[in-house]
Order: C-alpha cells, then sequence, then structure tokens
C-alpha cells in the first residue's frame, strides 16, 4: 500500500502479524493527512488474517518472515531516501521490533516503535537516528526492566502507557481510546521535532 503525493518525506508504516489490515490503513490515512508520502509494505505475501486467527499468524511471522525481514526494509529505505528528504519508520508490535532493527541505517532519519515488545530480544542495537519507543504498562515481559537498559542508550526515548498490547488499534479488543489519543500526540511530536514538515 502506498500513498504518494510528492511530499518532502515518506514514512514507512510497519503493520503488525495480522499484516496490512484496516488499522493499518487507517493508520496510513492518517499520515497522509500529515504532509508524508506514506508506503506499507505487506511483509506477509499473503492477504490479512484476522484477529481471531491470532496464533496462526504469529505461527506464519516466526516461521516463514522473521525479524531479519528488516534487512529487506533497510533496502527499502535507501531506495526511499534517494526520492526524499527524510525517511521514518512507523511500526507496531512486530513491526515495531523490525523498526527498531533499522535504527541503525544512516538513511533513516527517526524510528517510532510501538508496543515491540520483541526489542528485549535486540538490546544490542545502537540507534543512529533519533527513536520513540512507546511501551505499555501491561505486557507480557518485564517492561519497566527492559526500559531501564534502553534509557541508557543515546537517541532513544520512551513513553510508557497505561495500556495494552494493541492499544492504538481501534479493531483490537485491547483498544484504548484515552491512551490511543496520547500515543498519537507522542507520535505526532516526534515527526515534527525530526523532519522538515
Amino acid at each position: 500500500m502506498k500513498h504518494i503525493k510528492n511530499n518532502k518525506n515518506a514514512l514507512i508504516v510497519l503493520h503488525e502479524i495480522y499484516g496490512v489490515n484496516k488499522f493499518i490503513e487507517d493508520i496510513c490515512m492518517q499520515y497522509v493527512g500529515e504532509d508524508f508520502d506514506i508506503y506499507s509494505p505487506n511483509l506477509l505475501n499473503k492477504e490479512c488474517y484476522s484477529y481471531e486467527q491470532a496464533t496462526e499468524a504469529y505461527v506464519n511471522f516466526v516461521n516463514e518472515i522473521g525479524f531479519q525481514i528488516y534487512e529487506r526494509i533497510n533496502t527499502f529505505i535507501n531506495i526511499l531516501k534517494e526520492k526524499y528528504e527524510k525517511v521514518f519508520i512507523l511500526g507496531f508490535s512486530v513491526g515495531a521490533t523490525i523498526a527498531w532493527r533499522c535504527s541503525v541505517n544512516d538513511n533513516c532519519d527517526g524510528v517510532i516503535a510501538c508496543y515491540g515488545s520483541r526489542i528485549r530480544d535486540y538490546l544490542e542495537v545502537r540507534p543512529r537516528c533519533q527513536v520513540l519507543l512507546l511501551f505499555v504498562k501491561q505486557d507480557s515481559f518485564d517492561v519497566d526492566a527492559i526500559i531501564k537498559k534502553l534509557s541508557k542508550i543515546n537517541m532513544v526515548s520512551y513513553k510508557k502507557l497505561n495500556a495494552y498490547h494493541g492499544f492504538m488499534d481501534t479493531y483490537s479488543a485491547h483498544y484504548d481510546d484515552e491512551q490511543a489519543r496520547r500515543g498519537h500526540s507522542y507520535i505526532k511530536e516526534f515527526l515534527v521535532e525530526n523532519s522538515s514538515v
């Protein structure tokens, strides 16, 4: 999925295990209005999964895709950088972890990673651009312990929201309107501060 209006900046939106679903489409449309050209690659190479297929979607991601796919996104960043002044990544869940891994790319100008719980497996990453991490209080790991480690890394800022994994997804059972608004506010602030929009 892409929305191109010849803006100066590009935003790559990376999906969750479900693929480019209605939530990701909505996110893309939201940021088209913020003067970004939007790219949302389908990492699944198939139609998206439903939320009821969470287990199947997770198994597919782990067994068929994996976090090494960040290398493909890095290549894509390099291609986009030839056309745009700045290239940003906004990722959700597994997409957030992929975005985090791409933060070492010199052609990436900023990363926003929303509830990327597997970031904890890649704490050796040393970003070369500004990174905003949005964590939730209720997740499957010790959030505070990971934040403590990440807070020592240059160019990384974080927010911890009083919500559950998936809280920004309006179609998720964990959607939290108040916290989602707060999350979007942090994202917009980050993009304004780091882009030439």
